[in-house]
């Protein structure tokens, strides 16, 4: 038999329980939004009075700063309220006297438990919106909020909500599975973090096994693995996507909330369902169902395990191996042995249940075999070249200097990853040929690079000093992308040939260098001046017009085109040219510099154009220029083994095999320098200073 009492006056009488997280709510949420919002306007309104800042920009910080994402105070205030609103609500299923009470009164469980739900949702949603508007309303007095900000605020609410929707039905769930308070919060950690757990694991044992590993495995998509994680790619990773200044989410934005909240829902009632079957007597007991206790052990044993298989070796400096299996077995044990004394509270109890915890360990086994002896070959397969259709190269040690570019308001790509997605190169057999060798190098070398250090080839055997990584994107006729990071070696002819083929193609230039681009941007007539800067110590700064920087990029970039393989692996370059840039469009930074090509010894055209504009390109060391040199070297023990050259012969021979520290690792896969000892060139008379260089060795 049960209550004819409404559904309103079980969700109040739950209420009066629950003051303190509202009162904590609603004072959390005061001071986070209207207390926040007034010292912002004291500051705003101050630096508008000084004239330190325009109306417009102080708008857009009140309301990224008080109002929307960047709001720190709100954003943790909405994950603390989910920890307390879930464990505060159910903790009626964990006291035996509360749980008999209900159990004797005639009220549905359903009827409780949505109740102590929708109230823990209340709890936190009403102060946040009441707190949130205040706050706005305080800006709008001041001026400081327009409409679109109002509106990008009532967007942040509403994704947040969603959010809080997640992460709180997340932990009533392991409230719901448990039948105590600190099991409960422990049970919540990992259901928040276990997937991300397992996805880093898998990161890290690729790392350290897979020499061929490009990147990672997951990418942006780890961030969908855990409530929290995807909390913050709603807020900042979107916003920012959507355009920074603009006040609105992107349409994913929203749709990525809108799914968050379906899944909420769908927990919901599945916890709902839960509720209905769970044993009463579970109050006080870790977990409320015994059938659940060896499959989430289980869950939890493998990463402990893994984890521990990588801790032992990454302290060793031999024995890989040997340690990562001591590892494995202890990781195993501890974990096996922990979770049984929980589950019972009994330290007897890590003696019992050993099938659980075996089973946990052999699969543990065959994850770690997947890495160790690569059975599925990701180190030693290579698509059928017949089903490749187009690829893309990446050789860090090509043009390695170059920098973040550019393509919008807080939209960047590396060097690396432009090329690897915007580069087209159709003739696929030399990108192909390079793949092919790094997979014979990766398959005869893989036991003896298996540590979870991840190093380069050169440290784990001196043989292979020679070789250098490139990254290959094989893009299939399939519309799969095949990605690795292959060891080549650069002495190698045929592998040389092959690099030099592709690098001599407008298609790898165009992507390389981002001068060649298409995409270059900005515009001349956004550039405000150029800066040439040759070593650590000679920089110039050169006001142009628009007529004569485009002048000078479209010479750069000619000089550019013409460079092979063969001119990297004799010259280094001699200095860089950097664009200051003042852009006031929308979406977009107001003022910024960014590195825009290298200058080499054998760019003519283009060092005599700057010299015509009064800049030094500070291309030729003389002998006669140097008053001494200060070889810089130390012992193995710290010992000063400097030493000061002043012998003319000396000096005579020295000079001609040095290049400025600077560029010498810009083309280092062709262009090798020896990093023994650091040479401080002292110049005479006029130039007065010093600049470091380094010995070429080829």
């Amino acid at each position: 038999m049960t209550s004819k009492r409404s559904f309103i006056k079980i969700q109040r009488e739950d209420m009066k329980r629950r003051i303190w997280p509202l009162a904590l709510s609603i004072v959390g949420f005061f001071f986070a939004l209207p207390v926040l919002a007034l010292i912002k306007i004291e500051d705003h309104i101050s630096s508008l009075e000084e004239g330190l800042d325009t109306l417009e920009s102080l708008r857009r910080s009140f309301v990224q700063y008080t109002l929307a994402e960047d709001n720190g105070f709100m954003v943790v205030g909405i994950c603390i309220m989910a920890v307390i609103n879930a464990m505060h609500g159910m903790k009626y299923l964990h006291s035996k006297q509360e749980s008999d009470f209900y159990g004797s009164i005639p009220v549905l469980r359903t009827q409780k438990f949505t109740a102590a739900y929708l109230n823990g949702i209340l709890i936190t949603a009403i102060p946040l919106i009441v707190m949130h508007l205040f706050a706005a309303l305080l800006g709008i007095s001041k001026g400081l909020v327009t409409a679109g900000g109002f509106g990008l605020g009532v967007q942040t609410v509403v994704i947040l909500l969603c959010a809080y929707m997640l992460i709180y039905t997340v932990i009533v769930l392991a409230a719901v599975l448990t039948g105590h308070g600190a099991v409960t919060f422990a049970a919540a950690t990992v259901l928040m973090f276990i997937v991300v757990a397992y996805a880093v694991l898998v990161e890290t044992y690729a790392s350290a096994f897979f020499i061929t590993k490009y990147d990672t495995f997951l990418g942006e998509n780890s961030l969908y693995l855990s409530p929290v994680t995807i909390l913050g790619l709603l807020l900042w990773h979107e916003s920012s996507k959507s355009g920074g200044y603009i006040y609105s989410y992107s349409t994913r934005c929203f749709v990525l909330a809108a799914i968050i909240l379906v899944i909420a829902v769908a927990l919901f009632f599945a916890i709902r369902a839960i509720i209905k079957i769970r044993p009463a007597e579970s109050a006080g007991k870790a977990m409320a169902f015994e059938k659940t206790k060896a499959v989430i052990k289980i869950i939890i044993m493998i990463p402990v395990a893994l984890s521990f298989g990588l801790l032992f070796p990454s302290i060793s400096n031999s024995g890989t191996y040997r340690w990562m299996i001591f590892g494995l077995i202890v990781g195993a044990i501890l974990a096996h042995a922990t979770i049984e004394i929980i589950y019972e509270f009994d330290f007897k109890a890590c003696i019992r249940h050993l099938i659980s915890g075996a089973l946990g360990a052999a699969i543990t086994a065959v994850i770690v075999c997947l890495f160790v002896f690569d059975p599925l070959g990701y180190d030693t397969g290579l698509p059928d070249r017949g089903s490749v259709e187009s690829a893309a190269l990446y050789v860090p040690g090509i043009n390695s200097g170059a920098y973040y570019v550019d393509y919008g308001y807080n939209d960047y790509l590396s060097n690396e990853e432009r090329i690897m997605t915007k580069m087209l190169l159709r003739d696929t057999d030399s990108v192909y040929m390079l793949a092919e060798h790094g997979r014979d190098f990766a398959s005869s070398n893989r036991m003896h690079m298996a540590t979870p250090d991840g190093g380069y080839i050169s440290e784990f055997d001196e043989e292979n000093s020679s070789y250098r990584p490139i990254s290959v994107n094989l893009r299939l006729r399939s519309g799969r992308e095949f990605k690795r990071t292959y060891y080549i070696d650069t002495d190698d002819k045929e592998i040389y040939t092959a690099l030099s083929d592709i690098y001599d193609t407008a298609a790898y230039k165009n992507e390389e260098y981002f001068l060649l681009s298409s995409e270059r941007k900005p515009a001349a007539s956004d550039i405000q001046f150029i800066t040439y800067e040759s070593g650590y110590y000679y920089s110039k700064d050169v006001h142009l017009n628009a007529g004569e920087t485009k002048k000078l990029l479209d010479t750069l970039a000619a000089d550019t085109r013409t460079l092979t393989l063969d001119v990297l692996a004799k010259e280094a370059p001699i200095g860089v040219i950097d664009l200051n840039v003042n852009e006031s469009k929308p979406n977009r930074r107001g003022t910024y510099s960014m590195e825009i090509g290298y200058v080499y010894p054998s760019f003519k055209k283009t060092r005599a154009l700057l010299e015509s504009y009064g800049i030094d390109d500070g291309s030729e060391l003389h002998s006669e220029d140097v008053d001494y040199i200060i070889a810089v070297k130390w012992s193995d023990d710290g010992e000063d083994l400097s030493e000061r050259i002043e012998s003319r012969a000396e000096i005579d021979k020295l000079v001609p095999n040095l290049v400025l520290d600077r560029f010498s690792d810009v083309n280092s896969t062709v262009f090798e320098v020896s990093r023994d000892i650091n040479y401080e060139v002292h110049f005479k008379g006029s130039k007065g200073s010093s600049e470091n260089y380094i010995l070429r060795v080829r």
